[in-house]
């Protein structure tokens, strides 16, 4: 499955943190591609960059990524943005659970990997995404499914999106906000789904409001954090590029 990386000129050198918690927690059999403008200068590996253009801003995000889509025909990827890094282990024997369990989901749109807590999800009653129903069980972790009126099922931190689902709502002039705000996949009967007491990816979130965070070492759902010796590692990769 690709692996897809958005970012931008601001944040472009951001993903050099992001590739050395990649590299560390074993991120490594997904063909990674990231869409940018200015190619960055540091030493991607194996990683392909494809450049959209001109940056012309955030608000042009759904603009930029449209021609790259508009080839792609992968039946699902996943998306991240440049400026999380992963705090633990890649989760791989969840993530091929949870490959093998969306093929079975015909209306499937988007699973979420991340950790998502139970005042996010809810228990049946709310939450910040809404209320949520077990779909599927693994024993002691679970799969849920956000109901049809809940917010943020466009949301673009961590997911496997189907590739036809990402298409249908990939319309002009939205910035990433824009887009997870909408309320247009509201009642589209598509299955958005979430973990439940397991997660595939840990990760802290690195720049808020253009500065680097005090606590991007800890993942933001609080279950992991870097340890000293890879915080120091990135603190000199963002020295080194000017953001402290």
């Amino acid at each position: 499955m690709r692996l897809i990386i958005s970012t931008c000129d601001k944040y472009i050198n951001v993903l050099e943190a992001v590739k050395y918690t990649m590299d560390k927690f074993e991120v490594t059999n997904f063909d990674v591609t990231v869409l940018g403008f200015k190619p960055p200068n540091f030493d991607m590996g194996t990683w392909e960059f494809v450049s959209l253009g001109e940056d012309k801003g955030v608000r042009n995000f759904s603009n930029d990524i449209t021609p790259f889509f508009n080839t792609f025909d992968d039946e699902y990827f996943i998306l991240t943005t440049d400026d999380y890094v992963m705090t633990s282990r890649f989760n791989h024997e969840f993530f091929r659970e949870i490959t093998e369990f969306i093929k079975e989901v015909p209306n499937f749109g988007r699973m979420f990997l991340m950790n998502v807590k139970r005042d996010f999800y809810g228990n049946g009653n709310g939450g910040l995404y809404g209320s949520s129903s077990v779909i599927k069980s693994f024993g002691d972790y679970h799969i849920a499914e956000l109901n049809q009126i809940s917010q943020y099922r466009l949301s673009l931190q961590h997911s496997i999106w189907k590739t036809s689902y990402f298409k249908k709502y990939l319309t002009p002039n939205l910035s990433p906000w824009d887009w997870e705000r909408r309320d247009s996949a509201k009642h589209d009967g598509a299955a958005i789904l979430l973990p439940i007491d397991n997660y595939v990816i840990s990760a802290g979130h690195v720049m808020i409001k253009g500065n680097v965070s005090s606590n991007w070492h800890e993942s933001i759902f609080g279950e992991a954090t870097l340890d000293e010796g890879d915080i120091k590692i990135i603190n000199d990769i963002f020295k080194k590029h000017g953001m402290m």
